[in-house]
Order: C-alpha cells, then structure tokens, then sequence
C-alpha cells in the first residue's frame, strides 16, 4: 500500500471504526492485577477468562457458519456490551470492593472471555467486509490507539477505573462495534468444500505456527523472568506502540506486504539477540526480555488478524471460520505457556543461571517452529500466506497463488462478458462470441495481446476508455429511469461494466468494499437487474 493510498483511506475514515480500541483497553488495563493476598484467585480468573475465549469463539464461528450473514446483527453488539460491563462489575467486586467470593470470580471470568471472544469475532466480521485495504489501516491504528486509551487509563485514581471499567469503555466498546456492523454488507461465502478446507489448513497452518511460538515463550518467561523497569507498564505500553509502528510501517512503505514467514525469520534472531543480553551485560537486562518478546508477539499477532480478515474477503470463507481457526490455537498456546511459567516459578527456585538456562530454552523452542515452518514442497505454498499491498499500477493484491492460478483468476475478472477472449501462453483464445461486444473484444486481443497478457498477469484492471460505442451516460439516458443513479453510483456501474471487482473498486475510489456492495445494490434496484451480468449487457 502507498502513502497516497493510506491517505485515501484515513480521510474516509470514521472514528467509530476504531471501536475495537474500547474493548482493548478494558481488557488489557481496566481489569488490572489485584492486590498479592489474591494471586491465586487472580490466576484462576485468567485462566477461566482464557478458556470461555476459545469456547466462545468456536461457538460464534460454528453459528456463523450454520446461520450465514445473519449470524450477527448490530444489536448483538449490545449483548457483548452487557456481557463485558456484567464481568467487569464482579471482577472489581471481588477483587477490590472487598466483596470476595469464588462463585463471582467464576462468574466474572465467564462473562468477560465470553464477551471477549464476541468482541473478536464481531469486530473480525467487519473487517473482513471492509476489504484487505481499509483492515491493514483499521486494525494497527485501533492498536495505537488502545496504547493511548491504556497510559491515560493507567493514571486514573482506582474509583474511576471502576467506572470507566464498568460503565464507560463497554458502553463505547459495543456502540461502536453496533455502528460498524449496520454497515457490512456481507459478501456472498463460497461453500467450504473438502479442497478448500485443506487449502484453508495448508494455508494458515504457518503464520498460525509462528504466532503460537512466540506467545508460549512470552508468556512462559513473563513468569520465570524477573520484570525489572523495563517490564514495568510504561515498557509494556511502549513495546505495543512499537509493534503498531512496526506493522504500519510493513504496510505502507514494503512492495509486496508482510509474508509471516518472513518477518518471524527478521524476529527470530532479534528475540534471541535479546535473550543474550543479561548473559553480556548483567542480570538488570533481564527486564528487557519479555518485554521484547512480547512486542515480537504483538508484531506477528497483528498481522495475523490483518490476515485472517484480507484471506477471509479474498477467498470468500466465512470471516469467523477463518479467525477461530487462526486465533484458537493462539489464545491455547498463551494458556499453555501461562500453565508451564506458573508451574516453573513454583516449583523451582530461581537463580540467574536458571533464567539463563530457561532462556537457552526459548531459543531453541523459537528455533525448532522457524524450522517446521520452513518445511514447505516449494516457495509458492510458502507465499500462499501472504496478503500483499497492491503492487504499482496493479489493480489486485498479491494473494499468494501459483501463477497458474493467479493467471486464471485474473482471466475470470479481466474478462467477465460471455464470449470474451482469454490469453493463454500470449496468444489470444477465442470463444465463440454470443455477441457484437464479445466480438469486438476478441479483436482488440488479437490487434493487442500484449496488452492483454499484462492484464491476465494482474495489471491494472480494465478502466473506462473512449472505444465504448456508447457512454454510460448516454445510455443511462436511453432508459429513462424513474430514479436516477447518483454521481458515485455512476463512477461505480460505470467500473463494474468494464469488469472490475469489488476490491478493485473500493481501492480506485477510495471506499470502503461494503460501501461497494451498497451501491452495487443500489445500482441493481434502480436498474431493475440482478448481476453483474445484467448491467454489462445493459450498459454496454
């Protein structure tokens, strides 16, 4: 993605869409560590927050799944609301208005992971609808601002944590979520056959791979690891504000995008330099290590939400489907690695050739995944992964696939009227036409199959040109609508005719894909059609 792109994007920018930043900030800060007498208690509720997550995501991808669109309506962002201000409230008042009891820790940590795993999947479902563009500016930019939510926070006086905790972030947290979810015009999901799941599984299993090693070995030593200054919270708010600059910065300014692999193989040996730094300089670098790590888990798990919602849009899996797939196994591996740092600090008396041992241990943990994520039958399995910026001039992101079948999805899109050419191995490959305009297609391949072999190996997709025998205007006006098409309307019918997608679009005007969709909608009613088909025969 350019500059100029990302500028595009964040004028057209509302500030609910970064809701997601409410629900951050309860969770990571609002529902702070009690006092020590309550360390047990305390481990119990993470330890049930984190199960009720996992539970409560698997079940909202399985309705998803059953119930289509209309799984989640914006009112069930209220529900999510309630849930969370509910878990809140008995939270504090077990932990810190001297109210304590087992059942309302239970409770708390059951309403709060429920709510959580909501939140997630609620919020994953808008941004897989948005499209791949608009997500990588959304999700790092909610980030940066939980950061500022999260140190404003930090300084509040416990009574108005309480509120802000309770009443205040789950109240913006779910109005936001409601609003962004009126908007999504839900994308039609393809069924998930046998050959698409192990796509989906062959896909996904690396990045998902390379998260889940880093959290375990983050939370494991965030217990065997003495936090220092730099683990204090101002170390952990700037290591999240690093990780967001880090992710907006693979976005904006690198070709061809993030490749998870890639950027774990940048981290690996960042990580581990870092784990050598207590060994070299002293037991007071300690404090450095987790927080390190955990700015090398925030990185990796950003990209991972970017990348559940930009393959869910692009290959058009169900977006809830995708993310449990991808963030279950990661929330376990956080569980396992709290499990495993609990029982270690423990049972084991502590010293600093035992953290450094523990340390060793790390390395060699986050060396044997970069390994088993490295084993692959060639490079293009490897980049199927990926979810790349549009490159200059080209119309469609990157989304990993073979060239063969890269080629032949861009065919399918460059080429949307019956009859229309295709190339194949440069040469232009006639079907037979159904029509005038399928005619005079194959011919302008034949008299330019240059031009259309760049268009089949993803060029810029087909623009608006004067060879039209007639303008969309003018035939707009031969109709006589009763209800005219509005001037972006026109912009839009006017891209969809030329045989543009819906991500194409959205990125030559700068919207939104449901914004897209709702025009699309729009477009077909006062037309009085039902497909795309429909309007290229009409229009063209």
């Amino acid at each position: 993605m350019s500059v100029a792109q990302a500028r595009g994007i964040v004028k057209g920018l509302k500030w609910h869409h970064l809701g997601f930043c409410f629900f951050w900030a309860v969770t990571f800060v609002a529902l702070m560590a009690p006092a020590d007498e309550f360390a047990f208690a305390s481990t119990g509720f993470s330890v049930g927050k984190q199960l009720s997550t996992i539970v409560a995501v698997v079940a909202a991808a399985t309705l998803s799944v059953r119930r289509g669109s209309k799984a989640f309506s914006p009112e069930s962002a209220y529900i999510a609301g309630i849930a969370l201000s509910a878990g809140s409230l008995l939270y504090y008042l077990a932990f810190f208005l001297a109210d304590f009891s087992v059942a309302s820790v239970a409770i708390a940590s059951v309403l709060v992971g429920a709510s959580q795993g909501a939140f997630f999947v609620m919020w994953q479902s808008f941004y897989a609808s948005e499209g791949t563009s608009r997500t990588t500016v959304y999700i790092p930019l909610s980030a940066l601002c939980s950061v500022v939510l999260c140190i404003a926070i930090g300084f509040l006086p416990t009574e108005w944590l309480v509120v802000c905790g309770v009443i205040v972030l789950p109240a913006l947290g779910a109005w936001t979520l409601r609003k962004s979810l009126a908007e999504v015009v839900p994308y039609e999901a393809e069924p998930l056959t046998r050959e698409r799941r192990r796509m989906l599984l062959r896909d996904m299993a690396r990045p998902v791979f390379c998260v889940c090693a880093i959290g375990f070995v983050w939370k494991m030593i965030g217990y065997v690891v003495p936090q220092g200054n730099l683990g204090s919270f101002e170390g952990i708010m700037l290591g999240m504000s690093c990780a967001t600059l880090v992710v907006a910065a693979i976005e904006l300014f690198t070709e061809r995008g993030f490749d998870m692999l890639r950027v774990y193989q940048v981290l690996f040996p960042l990580i581990t330099g870092v784990f050598l730094l207590p060994t070299f300089f002293g037991i007071e670098w300690l404090g450095a290590v987790s927080v390190f790590t955990m700015f090398g888990f925030e990185v990796v798990n950003l990209l991972l939400l970017i990348t559940c919602a930009a393959y869910a849009s692009r290959k058009a899996i169900d977006s809830s489907l995708v993310y449990a797939l991808c963030v279950a196994p990661t929330l376990a591996s956080l569980l396992l690695g709290d499990s495993v740092g609990q029982v270690a600090a423990a049972h084991t008396v502590l010293d600093f050739t035992l953290v450094v041992d523990v340390l060793f241990v790390c390395v060699y943990v986050l060396t044997a995944a970069l390994f088993l994520a490295s084993l692959g039958r060639n490079r293009s399995d490897v980049r199927r992964s990926i979810t790349a910026a549009p490159q200059s001039g080209s119309g469609e992101r990157d989304s990993g696939e073979s060239i063969a079948e890269n080629v032949a999805r861009m065919k399918s899109e460059e080429f949307p009227v019956q009859g229309a050419s295709v190339v194949e191995g440069g040469q232009c490959a006639q079907k037979e036409p159904s029509s005038k305009e399928a005619s005079r297609d194959v011919q302008q391949c034949e008299e330019k199959p240059s031009a259309a072999l760049r268009r089949s190996n993803g060029a810029a997709p087909m623009t608006p040109t004067d060879e039209s025998p007639t303008s969309l205007e003018e035939r707009l006006s031969s109709l006589d609508l009763a209800d005219p098409l509005s001037a972006r309307e026109c912009e839009v019918a006017d891209l969809m005719r030329h045989g543009n997608t819906v991500a194409v679009i959205a990125r030559r005007l700068y919207i939104s894909e449901n914004t897209v969709r709702g025009h699309t909608k729009s477009i077909y009613r006062k037309l009085g059609i039902h497909s795309k088909q429909e309007l290229i025969d009409l229009l063209n």
